[in-house]
């Protein structure tokens, strides 16, 4: 286990706080829509996959993305870390991974794609994210099984991110606003009833 001051956890975006765009599952990849600012109701599911295309400076990255992996986690999980300053009262540490596999287009040396990604109890409620300065072993931030070097075709890469839920409350993963690269219309997933 990292030590604590190398490793301390830092909060982002509170729980409670205007997610910005509020969007139901979008077509994905498209640009310019306006999202449904009704609900979730059209959210897809866990390990269904949605394809988009990612811009930046690079170019454009055709992905097929989706949440692969959510593990409901305990505060136990981080003895050692230093939650002093984070508030963790009624929540619970979730561990969510999301797939990208190329399926053409440019081919990025650093891929940065995973920043397009939040976290939501509600299409108007974002949830807090802990971020780990070292490796943390139950939710590795950056693939340990990708090499360094160009993001080609086929290609798959696996991030995971620890948020922070509310107890008792559905768990939404959004991608494609916010972060780096071009916003697109966001598709929205349901990974905890």
């Amino acid at each position: 286990m990292p030590s604590a001051s190398s490793s301390a956890p830092t909060g982002e975006q509170g729980t409670g706080g205007s997610a910005g765009t509020s969007g139901g599952a979008a077509d994905a990849g498209g640009t310019g829509d306006t999202p449904a600012s009704k609900g979730f109701d059209k959210a897809l599911g866990m390990n269904e996959a949605a394809e988009a295309t990612y811009k930046d400076d690079d170019g454009a990255t055709q992905l097929e993305i989706k949440p692969t992996k959510v593990e409901k986690g305990s505060w136990d999980d981080f003895k050692g870390f230093d939650l002093k300053d984070t508030d963790t009262k009624n929540l619970v540490p979730y561990y969510l991974v999301m797939s990208y596999t190329s399926k053409g287009g440019a081919e990025p040396w650093v891929t940065t794609w995973d920043a397009k990604r939040d976290a939501l109890v509600s299409p108007d409620q974002e949830v807090g994210r802990l971020t780990t300065l070292d490796d943390f072993d139950k939710c590795p931030n950056v693939d340990p099984n990708l090499k360094p070097g160009q993001f080609k075709k086929g290609m798959t890469e696996n991030a995971c991110k620890v948020y922070m839920v509310p107890k008792d409350k559905p768990l939404y993963v959004r991608w494609g606003i916010g972060g780096t690269g071009e916003d697109v219309k966001p598709i929205v997933w349901k990974v905890v009833d």
